[in-house]
Parts: C-alpha cells; structure tokens; sequence
C-alpha cells in the first residue's frame, strides 16, 4: 500500500513540477521592446498613448514601450520604414503619398475619426466660416496647412486668392491676439485651447465641415514588421485601443497623466485638450480606432489598390 502511495505521490510532485516550469517559462518570457515614433511634440492628440502607458495596457501585454517624441523636421513614417520605429504616427495625406510609393506601411488603427484641423478666429472678429475670411489675413505656418486652407476655402466657394496670405513662424500665435492676422491655423486640441486659457474666445471653423482631412492619427507599422511579429502588433493595437478608450471615459485623469508628458502646459490647459479631442475621436459612427474600408478607398483615392491597400483592420477586429 506505502508503495502504491510513493508512486502516486511521485507521479502528482513530477506533474507540478512540470505544470510550474510551464508557468515559469509564460511569466518569464521577455516583454517585445517597442519605440511609438510620434509625429510632433507631446500633446493631447497623443493621450490615449499615454494613458495605455500610464494604466499599464502595455505590460498587459508584455510590452516595453517607448514613446518617441517627435517636432519640427522629425518625418515620424520615415522612421518606421527604415526600422528606427516599430509604429509611427502620420497624417492621412502623408500616408497616402506612402501607398501612392508603394511603400510597405501599413494603417492598423486610427486615433482621430474626424480631423482636428482647423482655422481660427478671435470671437470678435466676426469670423464665423470661410466666406468671412475675404479680404482677411491668415496666417500660413508651411505649405501642408497652406493645402488645407485653400482645399476648405475652394470646397466653400471661396477662391483662396481672396485671402491675405501672411507666413507666420510655428508658435507665433501672439499675432492672432495682437491683430495682426485675423485667423490662425492648427490642432484643435492645441492652439485654440492656447488662446482659451488666455482669456480669449475663439471661433472654430474644422477643415472636416468643408470636406478636408479624414483619418488623422494613424498608427503605421512596416509590412515586414506584420510579417515577422503579427502577435505582438495584435496586442499592441489591443493596448492603444484600451488607453483611448480610458482617455475618453476619464478624461480628467487622462489630463493629468497628459500633464506629465507636457509639463509646460496646466492641468486646466489638458484638461481642455482633451476635452476638445474626445468627440474628434469617439463618434456614434465606429469604434474607436476603427478604420472603413470604403471611407479608405475614398480618401486614398488614384493610390488605393486592392493588392497593397496600405490599411487593415485585422488587428482592431480582436478588440471588437
């Protein structure tokens, strides 16, 4: 009998062992490192990221994540293709000029539903949409928001010609409250909220109410990367799709965590920020971070094709 019960007793010890070493093995194994290359300074339009970071969605997912912080001359996508980036942050159009390349980027998620451009007038003025703006000066900071103006004055009737067009350096946004130009350009969860927490009211007028933009914010990853890893891209995009999504159910907190990675702005300022961005980026329409195939074809227009689409929503379905 004491021999019958030493083997069962050495048979259950060996199938522990073995179930230990399995579980050691899983919680042992070591996190994928991963650089975000963001395609500007840090701010609002990347909270969710920070949140994900913040709330720890990446550890979840046995991530290591680095987030890169971009600026002036930093051409976030270029990092990507050239392997410096695992994910990189673009703006529609600079991904359509990829696909049009056949470049190996691919779109797996998207922050912004509805763009976050706009241009902007103080209240006062009396600028309330474009056909406003005639004989008025609007400050131009680079050629991309020069295409923007002109696209939203054209799409409302307006030649852009009709504009003073004044070339303004990026940050320079004291000549809007000192009159000398009527309209500024930007991000609305950047420089109007600059202007709000300065006491002035401002007017938006969104690029995306006259046919400008699409998605903004896309998360772009190299076609190779989704060739070697695709697992670990599935549970990255899970974690970026769970810090928006936190972002926009608590948005004070997300402010206060934005606050850490923009510390030259308030709390009062992020607060806003994120505010501004949360019906920009959560609508009745999609899910969030949610990419449609037909509005794809039709913002990539001549550049879509069936073999190299330059999108998929392989890894948001897991999210559903």
């Amino acid at each position: 009998m004491s021999g019958r019960f030493s083997m069962i007793s050495i048979l259950v010890l060996a199938i522990m062992s073995m179930s230990l070493l399995v579980n050691c093995s899983s919680s042992d194994e070591e996190p994928d490192e991963v650089t975000l290359q963001i395609n500007w300074v840090h701010e609002a339009e990347f909270v969710g990221y920070y949140v994900a970071d913040a709330k720890g969605f990446y550890d979840d997912e046995n991530i290591n994540i680095t987030i890169a912080e971009g600026g002036p001359g930093i051409q976030a996508r270029l990092y990507m293709l050239d392997g410096s980036a695992d994910f990189a942050i673009a703006a529609v159009s600079e991904h359509r000029d990829l696909v049009a390349a056949g470049e190996p980027a691919v779109a797996v998620m998207t922050a912004f539903q509805i763009p976050p451009l706009v241009m902007f007038s103080l209240t006062d003025s009396g600028i309330r949409e474009p056909k406003d703006m005639v004989g008025k000066r609007v400050g131009i900071k680079n050629n991309y928001w020069r295409d923007v103006a002109h696209e939203m004055l054209t799409n409302a009737g307006i030649d852009p010609s009709e504009i003073v067009e004044v070339e303004v350096e990026v940050g320079a946004q004291e000549l809007l409250y000192s009159r000398e130009v009527d309209v500024w350009m930007g991000f609305a969860t950047s420089e109007p909220i600059e202007a709000q927490v300065q006491g002035y009211e401002v007017t938006n007028i969104y690029a995306a109410d006259y046919g400008v933009g699409g998605y903004e914010g896309l998360l772009l990853v190299n076609q190779a990367t989704i060739d070697q890893n695709p697992d670990m891209i599935g549970r990255f995009v899970r974690a970026c799709q769970k810090g928006w999504q936190y972002a926009v159910e608590h948005s004070d907190e997300a402010a206060e965590i934005l606050a850490l990675w923009q510390p030259d702005k308030s709390v009062e300022f992020q607060q806003l920020a994120v505010r501004a961005a949360i019906p920009l980026v959560d609508t009745p329409q999609a899910l969030i971070g949610w990419i449609d195939a037909d509005r794809w074809k039709q913002l990539m227009g001549d550049a879509y094709s069936e073999s190299m689409p330059g999108y998929t929503m392989e890894y948001m379905e897991s999210v559903e």
